[in-house]
Formats: C-alpha cells, structure tokens, sequence
C-alpha cells in the first residue's frame, strides 16, 4: 500500500520543494520559482530523455544565481543552500536522463534530488532561521550539522561505506531533530497559524529520522529492522518534506508577514 504511493509523493515533494520552499529559503519572490515547478512538472510528466532534462534548466539556473549573489555577499549559507539546490538539479536531469551517477540505480538517484532539495536546501534554511532570530550555540551547533551532513550522506552512497552512510544519518537526525526541539520556543512565541506550523514542523522529523538511521544502518547490518525504500517516501520523506520542511518555512513566512 505504502509503496504505491512512492512516486506520486516523489513528484509532489519535488514540486513543492521548488515552488514554494526554495523561494521562502531565499527570500525571493515565488513567481520565477513556480515557473521552475511548472518545468519540473513538465519534466516529471513525460518520458525520459533529453527534452524532459533540458525543462529544468530554469530550476538549475536560479539555484546558480543564487549562489553566485550569496558568493557576492560573502554569506556562506545562502552559498552552501545554493550549491545544495545546484545539486538537487543536476540530480534530477541525471535522473530525467536515465543516467547512472556512481553506479547509484534508481530511485536512489531521483530521491538525491529529494535528498538536496528538503535535507539540504529546506533543512538549512530552518537552522538559518533560527540563528536569525537568536544566535546562540546551540543553534549554531544545529546549523553546523544540518550543513555537514548532506554531503556525508551522498559520499556514503557513492563509497558504500557505513562510516559515512550511517554515520551522516545520525548527523541529519541530531541537526534536523535539534533545529525542531529548538523551534518549540520560538512556536510558543507565537500565535495562530503560526504557532501551529512551527509546531508541526517541531514534532515532524523524530520518527522520520530514527526510520532514516534505521534503514542506513540496515544496509550494513540486516539484523536492524527497517522499511524498503518505497516505503520509506511516503513515511520518512513525507514527514520530513511536508511536515518539517514545508510546515516550518510556511509558519516563517507567515511570521514575515504578521500573519
């Protein structure tokens, strides 16, 4: 049951991480972002090859743009969620193109466009938020796992090695789990619709992680209970993209706007 729902929730996420997560993780105006996840769909809607790899050049342009501003400003996370968001586009074509990056098969590759898009790009963006609001250590900390682990995670599917697969999991769970213990406080701040999605994102990723180290940990050690892949998008992936990411920037922007 689960794993029918894989690719639609694939696409959706994909989709919805363009269109309305990267605008607010940037600050930008949406209107060139959903014209990214248009092309995306697009992309997403036909066969593969060549034409569905060329749409999402607007999604690969503006991510380089950004990073080519925050380059510019000297700001190093901006930088660093530009690069991430370069690489969930570059991830996606290599997968529109059936291409086989580091011997990774399918749906491994789509899902390290997921990967950059809400642990990389969204996850960042929250711990950027919150440092924006107070910087302390702890929320510095929190940042610093969030940027670090990403990379650690894909270096691990390319060397097939348990230091760097486990070992960045537990580093995305500690930073993504630390980031939504500490956006209670700044949720219980708040009121309204706010509070209520900072609330959501706060509580999202702890079951979504621990399945997310559980199943790194099973591919070295099978005796560790974990769920398939097409089972882990629609649990783990949906938690953390709809709920953490999407709910976390939704309650930001509303906060901008004195909603």
């Amino acid at each position: 049951m689960l794993a029918e729902l894989m690719v639609p929730v694939m696409n959706v996420a994909l989709v919805t991480g363009v269109g309305l997560v990267m605008p607010i993780a940037f600050s930008r105006p949406f209107t060139p972002f959903l014209i990214a996840a248009l092309a995306v769909t697009a992309s997403l809607s036909v066969a593969p090859g060549w034409p569905a790899a060329l749409v999402l050049a607007p999604w690969l342009v503006l991510c380089a743009v950004e990073g080519v501003k925050a380059l510019g400003r000297r700001v190093l996370v901006h930088a660093v969620m530009a690069g991430f968001g370069v690489t969930a586009a570059l991830a996606l074509v290599a997968s529109r193109l059936e291409v086989t990056v580091f011997e990774t098969p399918e749906p491994i590759v789509k899902l390290t466009a997921l990967h950059f898009s809400f642990a990389g790009v969204g996850s960042l963006s929250l711990a950027n938020r919150l440092v924006q609001q107070r910087a302390t250590v702890g929320r510095k900390l929190a940042g610093m796992f969030v940027m670090v682990a990403p990379p650690v995670v894909a270096l691990g599917f390319i060397t097939r090695l348990a230091l760097f697969q486990v070992g960045g999991a537990v580093l995305m769970a500690i930073g993504v789990c630390a980031v939504g213990a500490l956006q209670v406080g700044e949720a219980l701040r708040r009121s309204g619709r706010t509070r209520a999605l900072l609330l959501v994102s706060s509580a999202s990723p702890w079951v979504a992680m621990g399945l997310g180290v559980a199943w790194a940990a099973n591919q070295y050690w099978p005796a560790v209970p974990a769920l398939s892949v097409p089972d882990m998008v629609p649990t783990h992936g949906a938690l953390n993209a709809f709920g953490f990411v999407l709910g976390g920037h939704l309650a930001w922007w509303l906060d901008e706007r004195g909603s």
